[in-house]
């Protein structure tokens, strides 16, 4: 029998009544768009992440976008990794010369692309001057870089859309977050680009509304280029002031949670499963590979019948139509054909990747439910 009235979430954001009375305050002013609460959250999100500014836009995929959009040259080529959201390559195929896509395998443990592997790339023709690395620090793990990529490095754009504010993801020219509803800090729908460069974070600005530049004297604005409409309202910007000043204990509870589903897990196997620790990071995501052969959307749709909310870890990019003319990148820098052999790694997780509830909000008491269920028909199927 399917259990609705103790179901337990995949994800829950947690909205205080000072978020709502943010949101209620911005209503009542009825300055709804790029006003002062815009302004205020981008000071404070810059200073937390550690970058000097920041644009906030509708969303992490619109942050993408426009930072692929603002660059200085369009990215010739572009890597990213293999197992990721697809919004992280499909922005690549929005730009005025959709640049040559690269696919590189993740490692087991952390799920993010090698340091080897972005050194390959960077190393190499195929990147030149005017190629791009997107690491995704996924899932909140900091993706590991070559010594040689330093924080300023142009070729490296950082996608922390589940990593906001650690420190090793927060490298590169720019740093594109998300805050969609699953992520640790969420306004709704919404999204920021982060950089010590000014003058690209103010043709960020720019093209987050419609590429419009007033010009003293004149009735008419002018459009240097075209533009697109990717603004975050005011009431996204005010909720998420307050749950940036909330985020640490956020991070903590998240931290907490995950550490329990360790424990519980460890002596089952299935912890050596889990997606790796790392000191410095975020759990935006608990995320386990299922043992091989496992029926994952059955063991889904029995979770579900316990009452337990489930999904997929994240998708595999080249077992979607949508890239199949992507090519490889090996670590010793060669390139093949997309194939499920070639990116072993990505395919298994593609296949049998879950993430499991997490949300502040969660008790410890059902992880314990999650976990005894979970391993009870893991048993079961054995």
């Amino acid at each position: 029998m399917d259990r609705t009235s103790d179901r337990i979430s995949l994800g829950r954001p947690n909205i205080s009544d000072e978020e709502i009375a943010a949101a209620e305050r911005v209503l009542r002013s009825r300055w709804l768009v790029l006003g002062p609460e815009n302004r205020a959250f981008e000071e404070e999100l810059a200073a937390y992440c550690g970058r000097r500014f920041a644009a906030v836009v509708s969303s992490g995929t619109a942050a993408l976008h426009l930072a692929l959009l603002a660059r200085s040259a369009a990215p010739s080529s572009v890597l990213v990794p293999a197992f990721t959201f697809p919004a992280t390559a499909s922005v690549t195929r929005f730009l005025p010369s959709p640049p040559a896509l690269y696919l590189g395998d993740v490692d087991a443990g952390s799920f993010c692309l090698p340091a080897a592997t972005v050194k390959s790339y960077l190393d190499s023709p195929l990147a030149g001057e005017k190629g791009l690395c997107i690491s995704v620090h996924q899932f909140g793990f900091p993706s590991p870089l070559p010594a040689s990529a330093d924080r300023a490095e142009p070729r490296l754009l950082s996608d922390a859309a589940c990593a906001i504010g650690v420190r090793g993801a927060m490298a590169g020219h720019a740093v594109c977050l998300s805050f969609h509803p699953r992520k640790l800090l969420t306004t709704g729908e919404g999204g920021a680009v982060l950089s010590d460069d000014e003058s690209f974070i103010e043709e960020v600005r720019r093209l987050r509304a419609h590429s419009l530049v007033a010009r003293p004297g004149a009735e008419v604005m002018e459009l240097p280029r075209c533009g697109l409409n990717y603004r975050l309202p005011e009431m996204g910007a005010a909720m998420g002031r307050v749950q940036l000043r909330r985020l640490p204990g956020f991070i903590e509870r998240h931290r907490e949670i995950a550490a329990h589903y360790r424990h519980r897990l460890g002596s089952s196997g299935l912890g050596q499963r889990l997606q790796a620790d790392h000191p410095e990071r975020i759990y935006q995501t608990l995320a386990l590979v299922l043992p091989e052969g496992t029926d994952r959307m059955g063991l889904r749709q029995a979770l579900l019948q316990q009452g337990i909310e489930t999904q997929i870890a994240s998708y595999g990019l080249h077992r979607l139509a949508a890239f199949a003319a992507a090519r490889v990148l090996h670590a010793d820098g060669s390139t093949s054909p997309v194939s499920a052999a070639a990116l072993p790694v990505s395919d298994r997780l593609h296949e049998l990747g879950l993430a499991l509830p997490l949300h502040s909000e969660l008790r410890l008491a059902e992880v314990d439910r999650v976990c005894d269920a979970l391993l009870g028909l893991l048993s079961s199927a054995a």
